[in-house]
């Protein structure tokens, strides 16, 4: 069988409300690596530390390369499900790996730690937290959160650095716009299921200049 034409995961990305699937290959996965590597490596984190993935597994086209960044520093990665019900879970993980930092937080995670009343502030304290956008807000609030943004553009995870001027997209891998006020997506490189052109629904604006970090990608900046 020839492999180059199956994928190997089959996950899923929302625009405008509607589900669609989107295959990929792990090679795909592990190029993107790259670009998820250098934004985590900007906060200077020690091998060994854990970071925590919480997601659903349709969403691996936009958070396996996270994982696969992680692993590439020497990162320990754990995991648990984008669920209120998996609040302990967080919880536990946090607490007994002492996680420097934790990627995919949205209002559900919130509310399941309150739910089983737990003080996100407390747990999250001192620690980098990439939120969603219905998270943001109230992670940015809480003392002592090194809050950042993620964001999914399509099959594409938008990340922030340590500078927080925006969120940085895999130049090599994708071209960007934001014509008519919303984020536009095409493939660059090969892929198994390339787009072109895809309005992801995401109000934002594209950053031309390098950011400070000293990463040229673009940047994405929600309007």
């Amino acid at each position: 069988m020839n492999t180059t034409t199956h994928p190997d995961a089959v996950g899923r990305y929302v625009v405008h409300g509607q589900s669609h699937f989107f295959a990929i290959k792990r090679s795909e996965i592990e190029r993107c690596g790259l670009a998820a590597a250098r934004v985590i490596a900007t906060f200077e984190l020690l091998p060994g530390r854990f970071v925590l993935t919480i997601s659903l597994m349709p969403e691996i086209a936009q958070f396996g390369p996270f994982e696969s960044g992680v692993q590439l520093l020497g990162l320990l990665g754990t995991n648990a499900d984008l669920s209120p019900y998996e609040a302990t879970r967080v919880e536990a993980l946090v607490r007994l790996f002492d996680v420097a930092a934790i990627c995919g937080i949205d209002k559900s995670v919130l509310d399941g730690l309150a739910m089983i009343g737990k003080n996100a502030a407390e747990i999250f304290k001192g620690r980098i937290v990439w939120a969603r956008p219905d998270a943001y807000a109230l992670v940015a609030a809480m003392p002592g959160v090194i809050a950042r943004r993620c964001v999914e553009l399509g099959p594409v995870l938008g990340l922030e650095c340590a500078a927080g001027e925006g969120m940085h997209i895999d130049g090599r891998e994708w071209d960007i716009s934001d014509a008519g006020g919303t984020i536009r997506l095409s493939s660059r490189a090969y892929r198994i299921q390339p787009v072109t052109d895809l309005d992801t629904g995401v109000k934002g604006h594209v950053v031309g200049l390098p950011c400070s970090c000293g990463n040229r990608d673009p940047l994405v900046v929600l309007d």
